[in-house]
């Protein structure tokens, strides 16, 4: 029995040893770079489509404010005309665009906060890449 095992450990040894040499560390180490790369392009990609929406959103939070200026200047002139009904639907409206203004403003904190971990992913990605690059340098240097 003991030289079943013995053999059968120089085999598994030999195997192992031969699936090492087939793993070509130059092929592996473009492989990480290239997916990192492609990684890099997708969160930045990501990151601008957040910008976009962050000036969209600010767009339309400066929009809600002059309509919410306009509300106001109309239950002014409501209630200088005697109009208490008017009066209290134009402020009703002017809620409705405070409200939705602030919402905006919170889903803008949500996207800072967004585009802050997506600049940190991506200092993150470019130092790895960095990294790899330095590795791949080293690896062909010592294969040549």
């Amino acid at each position: 029995m003991g030289i079943f095992s013995r053999t059968r450990d120089i085999v598994a040894a030999n195997m192992t040893d031969l699936l090492d040499k087939a793993e070509d560390p130059a092929k592996m180490i473009r492989m990480i770079i290239l997916e990192m790369e492609e990684t890099l392009v997708e969160v930045r990609a990501s990151a601008a489509r957040t910008i976009a929406d962050q000036k969209e959103m600010r767009r339309s939070i400066d929009k809600l404010d002059g309509l919410q200026e306009s509300w106001k200047e109309k239950a002014e002139l409501a209630l200088s005309k005697d109009r208490d009904d008017l009066a209290k639907q134009a402020l009703v409206e002017k809620q409705k665009a405070t409200d939705m203004g602030e919402r905006l403003k919170a889903e803008v904190g949500v996207l800072d906060d967004a585009l802050r971990a997506y600049e940190e992913d991506i200092t993150k990605l470019q130092n790895k890449l960095r990294e790899a690059r330095s590795r791949q340098n080293n690896i062909m240097a010592r294969l040549e």
